[in-house]
């Protein structure tokens, strides 16, 4: 029997101690979450001239005061930044909510301003048209002005309106070439979303029942291809994955956001196929098997399998890694997660589930020859 076996409960201990860390994690200091379940606001800007994020970071939290909560600077390109951050706690109608929102999207825009585009300080952070274009419309509204007197030159008894159009359109062309003249804006206010509390906790509530209904199809799932005590199991192991990685992202106070879920959801779907290929390995082992016990039936399947588990967990995390290194923020915030919960779905498919299966098989087989 291979170590794996012989030192099962070293490994379920190993298992059972990270799954109290993280549920004493969880109950005492709960999760980092971001706006998307808390509720907030999540503007983006575009600054032409580029930007630093600690010169971003100084700036929002000068301009949202003391008494707000830290914001999320978050660079997205080279010249966009996406910057969250939530609400205050005595704020309880929607209208405090959108005051409050507009206050604080309004003083970090001034203050982006005064750094980034001080000509501009005070005005909408809207884009101003190029030059070129500006010179198109200039020269589209000199025309029309033209074709105007001509046709007022044609027509006496509407000459008199006629002029007027042409007046109006000369000043259209004289506001355009003056918006031509004008300086381009160097900070954009690109999107501004506003999140409430409660579609926040709508939206967390919707995370939950969904990883829940995910363990409920695959128990159904494993049951009704091996057996219900392989169900069990494959679930043990799904409940031992995210609760580990939950603690994790719970000590590390690693912000919580959908891109979590939408993690968390996949690392249940590969956790299960590593634990299904050892399943099925056991299931074949069983029907060959003559005198062995449970115990060397799974470690067996175990060694013929681990080669396996570890060059697909290699392949896949050296894929997942890259995207990782090389991604934008958003992106890392979605392969973090994976990342973590591949490595504890490969320990809990080799060290755990084996060792659970053939410990409750064999204290079966006790039971039986006792009674």
């Amino acid at each position: 029997m291979s170590c794996i076996l012989r030192k099962k409960w070293i490994f379920m201990g190993i298992s059972l101690v990270l799954m109290a860390a993280s549920v004493l994690s969880l109950v005492i200091q709960g999760f980092n979450l971001d706006i998307d379940f808390a509720g907030g606001i999540a503007v983006t800007y575009e600054i032409k001239d580029g930007f630093e994020t600690s010169d971003i970071e100084s700036i929002v939290d000068t301009a949202l005061g003391s008494n707000q909560s830290p914001a999320s600077i978050q660079r997205s390109g080279d010249n966009e930044v996406v910057i969250k951050f939530g609400y205050d706690n005595s704020l309880k109608t929607e209208k405090e909510y959108s005051d409050f929102s507009l206050n604080k999207v309004a003083a970090i825009t001034k203050a982006l301003q005064e750094k980034y585009d001080p000509e501009n300080v005070g005005k909408p952070a809207t884009a101003v048209s190029e030059d070129k274009a500006a010179d198109a419309q200039a020269a589209d509204a000199n025309e029309q002005a033209a074709d105007t007197n001509e046709q007022a030159a044609d027509t006496n008894e509407q000459a008199a309106d006629t002029n007027e159009q042409a007046a109006d359109t000369n000043e259209q062309a004289a506001d355009t070439n003056e918006q031509a003249a004008a300086p381009d804006v160097k900070v954009v206010l690109k999107s501004q979303d506003l999140i409430s509390p409660t579609t926040g906790r709508d939206l967390a509530r919707s995370a939950l029942w969904m990883s829940l209904l995910a363990c409920l199809a695959i128990l159904i799932y494993v049951t009704i291809r091996f057996e219900f005590t392989s169900g069990v199991v494959a679930v043990f192991a799904l409940v031992h994955d995210v609760v580990i990685l939950l603690g994790i992202y719970s000590i590390a106070r690693i912000s919580v956001d959908t891109n979590f879920i939408a993690a968390v959801l996949t690392v249940l779907g590969y956790s299960i196929n590593n634990t299904i290929v050892i399943m099925d390995r056991i299931r074949e082992n069983t029907r060959h098997a003559r005198k062995e016990s449970y115990a060397e039936i799974a470690d067996k399947s175990i060694i013929q399998t681990i080669n396996r588990s570890i060059n697909t967990t290699i392949t896949t995390l050296l894929t997942i890694g890259m995207v990782y290194i090389l991604g934008v923020s958003s992106i890392k915030q979605f392969a973090l997660p994976i990342i973590i919960g591949i490595v504890i779905g490969f320990y809990s498919s080799v060290f755990d589930v084996g060792s659970l299966w053939a410990t409750w098989k064999d204290a079966g087989v006790k039971s039986k020859k006792k009674a």
